[in-house]
C-alpha cells in the first residue's frame, strides 16, 4: 500500500466522490515505497494539482481528477472546456494542460539541481527520473465515448476513465496505465536522498533552513534576471517523511508530540502555526507560548521569514502575561526578588482566568514548545485559552530537556491540566541536528537521564523521556580545552573562533554558551579585541538576540534552549555543578548545550569539577566507539 504523508483518513475526508474513487485505487494498487499527496501546494507558485506520485523505480506523476459526466461535456479546446451546467455553459481551465503546465514548471526547476540530472550520457542534462502528468476522469466510461472527438483533446494515452477505477482490475494494470501517462521511460532507481531533494523542490514548507541562513534583507524574495543558483538542501533541511506526516497530520482536537532534542518539534510547529494562519478564517489570533526570549525571537523570525503575519503572535509565557496584565488592569503583588516577581506575575493571571475575569477562549490556535519548561498551571491556562469551536492545540515536550522544573513531574497527567489528547500523541526519536559524535558524547555525558522507562498504559496522558536516535550524519569529534586560568581559556576560545571564521563560516554560525551571564567578560574581552561581531548576553541593554544582525552570540545556557549553531563551544564546565546545585540537574543542563551543536562541538574549562570528569570519561569512550585518537 501507498504511503500518504497526510494521513490517509485526513485524505479521505477531503475528497470528492471521484477523487476517493482515485485514491482507493492508488491505495490499493501502488507499492508499498510510493508516496501520495492530496490536493497540496507545490513548487515555488504553490500550485495544487490532486494528487502528487512519487515512486523511487518509477518516477514523478501529477494527476488531475474530473466528476464530469458525459451530458455535461461541451466543446474543448488544448487550453479551455466548456460545460453544460444548470446555470448555463460555465468555461474551465482544460485539466490536462493544468497538469503539463505544474509538472514541466517543476521539471525546469529540478534541472537547476546539479544532483538531480544527469551529469553524461544519452540523458546529459535531463532529471535522473522519468516524470510524467494525466487526466483521471473518475465518472467517464470508455463506452460512453465511443465515436466521439473527445480524445482528439484528451489523448488517450494521457487519460484514466472510469473503467481503470474498477476494484476488479489488477493492481499490475493500473500500475501500467499509470506509468504509461510519463513523457519519457527510462530506469533509474531514487537512493533516499534524491527523493528527499525532489521533497525539497515540491514542498518548500518543509524545507529545514539552517538558523543563521535567513535571508531577512529581502534579495532572495526579488525576481532575479536570469535563474539564480538554488540554495540546496542537504540532509538537515528537509523534514524525514515521519515529521512530515506528522505535521500534515495535525488535525482538530488536543496534540502532544513527545520528542528527542534535534527531532524538529519546533520545525513542526512553524510549519503548523503556517498552515493554520493560511487554513482557518477567524477574526481571533493564532499563539505561540514558548519559555526562553532566544528561541521566541527565533521561531517569530522562522515566521515572517515564511509570509506568516502578525495574526500568529509568539510570546514567552511571561510575557504574555504581561499582556493580559496590561490589557486587563491586573493587580500584580510586589515581589521580594525577581524569581518571586514571575512567579506571583503567573498566579495573578492564572487566577484572573480561573474566576473569568480574564476571558478563555480567545485563540483560534495555541501552540506550546518548550512544555517540559512550564508549570502545571501553565499548561492549564494554556490550554483554557483555546477557542472550544476549534480545540486546536499543540503540545511540544522533551523531558530530558527540563531545566527549569524544580520538581520532576511525577504521576503527572495532561488530562488534569486540560490537555485531552488520547489518541493524538506522536513520538519523535531521529535526531537530525546533531552529528554522530555530537549525540553520542552528549547521551554518554547524561547516561541514565535519558533512560526510558516502560511506558504506563495511560502513555497517552503522561509524559515519557524519549532517548534520541542519530541520523547517521558524521562530523570531527567534540574537542575539550583545560586551561589554567579564565584568561587562556578565553584566548583559547577566541583562537578557535578566528580559525572557523577565516575558514569561511559565519560569525552567525557560532555561539558560545556559559553557565552565567558573569563569566562571559574575558571572552567578551578578547573577542572585541580582535574586532570581531559579538552579540553578548552580557552586553550593557541588552534585552534579545538580534537575528537580523551578524554576530557570535554569547549565551547562557538556558537562553540557548530550542536553538542551533553549526559550531558551538560550552565554556566554564568547571563551575558545574555550581554551589547547592544537584549533579543531576548540571549534567541536563550539559546535555541541552551540547545538542545545539549542528557540526563542531568544543568544550573547555579551567579548572576541575565532576561535570569536566564526565566530559573526559565521554570523549574517551565516543573516541574508542568510532575509532578516533582522543
Amino acid at each position: 500500500m501507498a504511503l500518504f504523508p497526510q494521513g490517509l483518513r485526513a485524505v479521505d475526508a477531503r475528497c470528492n466522490t471521484g477523487e476517493r474513487r482515485v485514491l482507493q485505487q492508488l491505495r490499493r494498487c501502488l507499492d508499498d515505497d510510493s508516496l501520495v499527496w492530496f490536493d497540496v501546494p507545490i513548487g515555488p507558485a504553490a500550485r495544487q494539482p490532486d494528487f502528487v506520485v512519487l515512486s523511487p523505480r518509477q518516477g514523478l506523476l501529477l494527476l488531475e481528477v474530473k466528476d464530469w459526466k458525459r451530458a455535461s461535456l461541451g466543446d474543448a479546446t488544448p487550453d479551455r472546456a466548456t460545460l453544460h451546467t444548470a446555470r448555463g455553459d460555465v468555461a474551465v481551465p482544460n485539466p490536462l494542460r493544468q497538469a503539463r503546465d505544474v509538472a514541466l514548471e517543476l521539471v525546469d526547476l529540478m534541472r537547476r539541481d546539479a544532483a538531480l540530472v544527469h551529469a553524461d550520457g544519452p540523458f546529459r542534462g535531463q532529471l535522473l527520473f522519468p516524470y510524467g502528468w494525466g487526466v483521471v476522469f473518475a465518472n467517464l466510461r470508455a463506452v460512453e465515448l465511443a465515436g466521439s472527438d473527445f480524445h482528439s483533446i484528451y489523448p488517450a494515452h494521457k487519460v484514466l476513465l472510469r473503467d481503470d477505477l474498477d476494484d476488479s482490475l489488477p493492481a499490475a494494470a493500473l500500475q501500467q496505465r499509470l506509468w504509461g501517462l510519463f513523457t519519457v521511460h527510462y530506469p533509474h532507481t531514487l537512493t533516499l536522498p534524491q527523493r528527499d531533494r525532489i521533497r525539497w523542490h515540491l514542498f518548500p514548507e518543509i524545507r529545514m533552513a539552517q538558523q543563521a541562513a535567513l535571508d531577512f534583507d529581502g534579495a532572495a524574495n526579488a525576481a532575479p534576471t536570469t535563474p539564480a543558483p538554488l540554495a540546496l538542501p542537504d540532509l538537515m533541511q528537509v523534514m524525514d517523511l515521519q515529521q512530515e506526516q506528522v505535521a500534515r497530520g495535525l488535525g482538530e482536537g488536543h496534540r502532544i508530540i513527545h520528542g528527542a532534542a534535534g527531532s524538529g518539534k519546533t520545525m513542526i510547529l512553524v510549519f503548523r502555526a503556517q498552515q493554520l494562519a493560511q487554513a482557518v478564517r477567524s477574526d481571533q489570533p493564532i499563539l505561540v507560548l514558548c519559555f526562553n526570549r532566544s528561541l521566541a525571537g527565533r521561531i517569530d523570525a522562522m515566521l515572517r521569514a515564511r509570509g506568516v503575519d502578525d495574526r500568529v503572535q509568539v510570546r514567552t509565557f511571561h510575557a504574555w502575561c504581561q499582556d493580559l496584565v496590561r490589557s486587563y488592569q491586573l493587580a500584580v503583588p510586589d515581589a521580594a526578588n525577581p524569581d518571586d516577581h514571575w512567579r506571583t506575575l503567573a498566579d495573578t493571571v492564572a487566577r484572573a482566568v480561573d474566576t473569568g475575569f480574564v476571558p478563555g477562549g480567545q485563540y483560534s490556535a495555541l501552540l506550546v514548545d518548550e512544555a517540559h519548561d512550564f508549570e502545571d498551571d501553565w499548561l492549564r491556562i494554556a490550554a483554557r485559552m483555546v477557542n472550544p469551536a476549534t480545540r486546536s492545540l499543540l503540545v511540544l515536550y522533551d523531558d530530558a530537556q527540563s531545566i527549569y522544573q524544580r520538581q520532576r513531574r511525577r504521576g503527572f497527567s495532561f488530562a488534569r491540566v486540560g490537555i485531552e489528547a488520547r489518541g493524538r500523541t506522536s513520538i519523535l526519536k531521529l535526531n537530525y541536528r546533531n552529528t554522530a559524535e555530537v549525540l553520542a558524547l552528549a547521551m554518554h555525558c547524561a547516561q541514565g537521564l535519558l533512560a526510558e522507562a516502560d511506558a504506563p498504559d495511560d502513555a497517552d496522558d503522561a509524559t515519557r523521556t524519549v532517548q534520541p536516535a542519530s541520523a547517521g550524519r558524521r562530523g570531527p569529534l567534540p574537542v575539550l580545552l583545560l586551561a589554567r586560568h579564565a584568561q587562556e581559556e578565553a584566548t583559547w576560545l577566541a583562537d578557535r573562533i578566528a580559525a572557523a571564521l577565516d575558514s569561511g563560516q559565519r560569525s552567525d554560525d557560532i555561539a558560545v554558551l556559559f553557565r552565567t551571564k558573569a563569566m562571559m567578560a574575558p571572552l567578551a574581552r578578547e573577542l572585541a579585541r580582535r574586532s570581531l561581531p559579538v552579540q553578548s548576553m552580557a552586553a550593557p541593554g541588552f534585552r534579545r538576540l538580534d537575528w537580523q544582525h551578524p554576530g557570535i552570540k554569547l549565551l547562557t545556557v538556558h537562553s540557548a534552549k530550542g536553538l542551533e549553531f553549526p559550531t558551538v563551544l560550552v565554556a566554564g564546565l568547571q563551575v558545574m555543578p555550581m554551589r547547592g546545585e544537584p549533579l543531576a540537574d548540571a549534567v541536563r543542563l550539559l546535555y541541552v548545550a551540547m545538542t545545539r551543536a549542528t557540526g563542531q562541538l568544543v568544550l573547555s574549562a579551567h579548572g576541575m569539577s565532576a561535570v569536566v570528569q564526565r566530559v573526559q570519561a565521554g570523549l574517551a569512550a565516543v573516541s574508542r566507539q568510532f575509532g578516533q585518537a582522543g
